[in-house]
C-alpha cells in the first residue's frame, strides 16, 4: 500500500506530498494527523528553511473524503468531542501560518474545502494554468474549517469572501491570481521547474531575516501599528547583529553576491 503522504527533505527544504490520486488527495484522518506531526516537527527545525506541500496526480487537495462520509454510518459521539478532534487538526492552518520556515503550496489541480483553506494558509501559492479553485463547503452543507475564512477574507476582502463562500463557485487559476489568492501562474509542464527556482530564490535568500519579516507580516495583519513598529525596531536590531548580515553588507560594498548561512 502506498503511502498518503510522501517526504522529502534536501538542502533544508522539506517537501510533502499529499498521494491519495485517486480521491484527489482527499484527507482522511490518519492523513490529517500524520500532517499534522509532520508540521508540529517542523516547526521546531531550526535549519528548515522552506516547506513546499503539494499533491500527486490532477489535484491539489479535494479537503475531506465526502465520498466516504456519505458512505460511513452517522457519528454519534458528542459534538464537544468532534470540534475538539476538528480544532487539533486544523492547528495544520495555524503551523503552516506561523512556522518559521517559509510555507508554498504548489498547485497542479483541483483545490477545494479543507485543501483550499490549507493552500491559503501557506505564505506563497503557485498554480498551475489548468487548476480550479472553490471554497465547496456550501454545496455540501458545511460552513468551513481551517481557517479559511480567515486567510481568504484577508486575501481578497470580507465582500469577496463572503461570495466565495456563500456560493461555492468554481474559479479558474487567471481568477484566483487576478484576486490575489495565487502569487504566480504557469503551465503544468513547467510546474516543478518553477517551484525548484522559488526553492533556489529562498536558499539564496537571508533566513533570519526571512523568518523576523514572516512574523513582522503576521503582527501586520492584526491590525495593530504599535505593536508592528516595537517588532520591525527589535527584530531588525536583532538582524543587524548577525553574521549573515556583516557579510552581506560588505558584500553589498565590494559589489558580489552574499552567501548567507543562517548566522
Amino acid at each position: 500500500m502506498e503511502k498518503e503522504i510522501i517526504l522529502v527533505k534536501e538542502n533544508n527544504i522539506l517537501n510533502i506530498t499529499l498521494n491519495r490520486p485517486a480521491n484527489k488527495n482527499a484527507l482522511t484522518k490518519n492523513m490529517l494527523d500524520e500532517l499534522l506531526n509532520i508540521l508540529l516537527k517542523a516547526e521546531k527545525d531550526e535549519n528548515l528553511r522552506a516547506v513546499f506541500i503539494t499533491g500527486s496526480g490532477n489535484a491539489f487537495c479535494a479537503g475531506g473524503d465526502v465520498k466516504n462520509m456519505a458512505n460511513q454510518e452517522k457519528d454519534l459521539s458528542p459534538l464537544q468531542n468532534k470540534s475538539r478532534q476538528l480544532r487539533r487538526f486544523m492547528e495544520i492552518s495555524k503551523l503552516l501560518h506561523t512556522m518559521p520556515a517559509i510555507t508554498v503550496a504548489v498547485i497542479s489541480g483541483a483545490v477545494a474545502g479543507a485543501g483550499f483553506s490549507i493552500a491559503l494558509a501557506c505564505d506563497y501559492r503557485i498554480a498551475s494554468k489548468n487548476a480550479i479553485f472553490t471554497t465547496a463547503f456550501a454545496k455540501v452543507g458545511f460552513s468551513g474549517d481551517f481557517g479559511g475564512s480567515y486567510f481568504l477574507t484577508q486575501l481578497v476582502g470580507s465582500a469577496k469572501a463572503r461570495e466565495l463562500y456563500f456560493f461555492a463557485d468554481v474559479i479558474s487559476s487567471e481568477k484566483a491570481y487576478e484576486l490575489g489568492i495565487i502569487n504566480s501562474i504557469v503551465d503544468i509542464s513547467i510546474l516543478t521547474t518553477e517551484a525548484n527556482l522559488l526553492k533556489n530564490k529562498i536558499l539564496d535568500s537571508a533566513p533570519i531575516a526571512l523568518r523576523y519579516m514572516k512574523k513582522n507580516i503576521n503582527i501586520a495583519e492584526k491590525g495593530d501599528l504599535d505593536a508592528l513598529l516595537d517588532n520591525e525596531a527589535l527584530h531588525h536590531s536583532v538582524c543587524g547583529e548577525t553574521e549573515d548580515n556583516k557579510n552581506a553588507v560588505i558584500a553589498f560594498r565590494d559589489k558580489k553576491k552574499p552567501t548567507f548561512l543562517g548566522k
